[in-house]
């Protein structure tokens, strides 16, 4: 079974990218996201995709436990030998998720579309990074609303997230 999304960026016209995933099997993030998950792993489903590098993954958690009126959870994770460690934890924010060209301490920022939640008018926001981790609420600042910021798709909007496979401590 194939589990996590590796990504291919593919260039636009005008500018854009837009990444390909084929997905390997990854079970250190398998675990990981069962412990994090915990009891809503029965509801949970997640789209990831690595940034480029190969260094972060951007997983994309949505189900009752995860998702409200503003958006759903993303986790921005560092993967640290065998393991992944949080680098960040938004959490409001809708796809599709966007690595931008814009850096901040080292990081290039992420794109979030932040809609609902008594946001009328949807827009695309800047998530930053602090030098520690990435900002956890897309609607106020640090963040910041983009128009047109030059940058690369890793998790679509159209994708259908995945149900996470039982613990193996789970019958």
């Amino acid at each position: 079974m194939k589990i996590f999304a590796a990504v291919i960026a593919v260039a636009l016209p005008g500018g854009g990218a837009l990444a390909q995933s084929t997905p390997p099997e990854d079970p250190s993030l398998i675990a990981y996201l069962q412990q994090r998950v915990g009891e809503a792993a029965d509801t949970t489903r997640y789209t990831a995709a690595l940034t480029p590098d190969g260094k972060t993954a951007l997983v994309y958690l949505t189900g009752p436990a995860w998702c409200g009126s503003g958006g759903c959870r993303l986790l921005v994770l560092d993967r640290d030998g065998s393991a992944y460690r949080s680098v960040g934890e938004i959490s409001v924010a809708r796809a599709p998720i966007r690595l931008l060209e814009r850096e901040d301490h080292g990081r290039r920022a992420l794109g979030v579309q932040v809609a609902g939640g008594g946001i009328i008018q949807g827009y695309e926001a800047a998530v930053p990074f602090d030098g520690r981790r990435y900002a956890s609420n897309p609607t106020v600042p640090p963040a910041t609303r983009i128009d047109d910021a030059p940058g690369e798709t890793l998790i679509r909007a159209d994708e259908e997230g995945r149900p996470l496979p039982p613990s193996p401590d789970k019958p």
